[in-house]
């Protein structure tokens, strides 16, 4: 875990843990309302995709094309969240790419020929 701690994953609220330690990946650095945004976002994520191992960059646009296709910010927002799990999951030494590092910004031009 070289230098990255994994945090509880139940708030004071108990809200969107699931029981799912991987959420402690989100939430160091981040204001408070964008790490409970992140841990919302991530929280879905992972029970679509349980294994993030495994998740390919196609399998990242697949799944946020079916959770915000008709809204580029929301889009935008949760490939943000994935880049940040997805990097504390490598500084943590749980996998060693980032299937969201190459995402596209859906608000910057015609991000659907990027794909």
């Amino acid at each position: 875990m070289a230098g990255v701690a994994l945090i509880p994953t139940e708030g004071p609220n108990g809200c969107f843990d699931g029981g799912n330690s991987l959420l402690g990946l989100v939430g160091r650095g981040l204001r408070p309302t964008s790490a409970a945004v992140y841990r919302r976002d991530i929280a879905d994520f992972l029970a679509a995709w349980p294994d993030p191992a495994s998740v390919t960059r196609a399998d990242l646009v697949a799944y946020l094309d079916t959770r915000a296709a008709d809204n580029p910010a929301g889009w935008d927002r949760r490939a943000a969240g994935l880049r940040y799990f997805f990097e504390r999951g490598i500084a943590a030494g749980l996998w060693a790419g980032n299937p969201a590092a190459e995402l596209p910004r859906q608000r910057r031009g015609d991000w659907r020929r990027h794909r």
